[in-house]
């Protein structure tokens, strides 16, 4: 059954796609929004984003990625580590796909002296290049480490080359501990909590107004087991608004109850 006709939405108000169009600025994620672009606007080396899987951290990088294209002075990228099993040799080339740019060399010395090129190139064309890599949690190799301290320390005169977000579990902060000289040039670090029970509720209205809703779907009640459930987890909140309003156009109730949400709770083992 398709229940965005059943309600009468135009989207799915509740994607497992991070999107950022659809950014709840509630005061949680708004935060972590408006101190990571203070490291981007001011030019400083290195911010960092944490928190639990699941909280929106990569929704806040896409945001911010965006948001920076829109503007013709940035040449934003994002660069997603997926598994833990790379050496810098590998992240090195990454970073130069990021920038379009091709190797005849596996040298990571000659990689790097042509990213600095690039880099410098983009500075003469007065873009400022910034960099957000998410999953940074998967850097196992202290050497990857140093080549983003290595890249954090690229300038020009009084003006830095580039900008770099990293974001992942709260066990970077450990792998970068281990390097003093990166962690003194982080400017930012902030880390993302989960949502409040009111920030649960006005996150789900929010969601449920962007996609075309007009009124009430989801009982007080059930806003209260909802946050229940995920303990403001934004990704949970999702998968659990998305079952029960399934579950609801199955019994065609136009109002999500207690009940529903409870039923779905329990099948999905949360």
């Amino acid at each position: 059954m398709n229940y965005e006709i059943f309600y009468g939405f135009n989207k799915e108000p509740f994607r497992d796609i991070p999107d950022p169009k659809l950014f709840y600025s509630g005061p949680e994620h708004t935060r972590s929004l408006v101190k990571l672009l203070h490291v981007i606007k001011k030019g400083r080396a290195l911010g960092l984003l944490t928190g639990d899987v699941g909280c929106g951290k990569t929704t806040i990088l896409r945001k911010i990625l965006l948001d920076l294209d829109k503007e013709k002075d940035y040449a934003p990228s994002l660069l997603v580590l997926t598994h833990p099993d790379f050496g810098p040799e590998w992240f090195t080339r990454k970073l130069g796909e990021l920038f379009g740019l091709n190797f005849d060399s596996n040298e990571r010395t000659d990689m790097m002296m042509k990213i600095t090129d690039e880099l410098q190139r983009k500075y003469k064309n007065r873009e400022r290049t910034v960099i957000l890599i998410d999953e940074a949690n998967n850097i196992t190799n202290p050497e990857v480490i140093e080549e983003i301290r290595g890249l954090s320390n690229l300038e020009l005169e009084d003006y830095r080359l580039v900008t770099i977000i990293l974001s992942g579990l709260r066990e970077i902060t450990e792998k970068i501990k281990a390097n003093t000289s990166l962690r003194q040039r982080i400017s930012t670090i902030v880390d993302l909590p989960p949502l409040t029970l009111n920030s649960t509720k006005e996150y789900i209205k929010y969601r449920l107004e962007q996609a075309g809703s007009a009124g009430k779907i989801f009982s007080d009640e059930s806003y209260k087991l909802i946050y229940e459930y995920t303990n403001g987890i934004p990704r949970l909140i999702n998968i659990i608004c998305d079952n029960a309003l399934l579950e609801g156009a199955l019994l065609k109730k136009k109002l999500v109850e207690e009940s529903i949400v409870s039923r779905v709770g329990e099948e999905l083992l949360l």
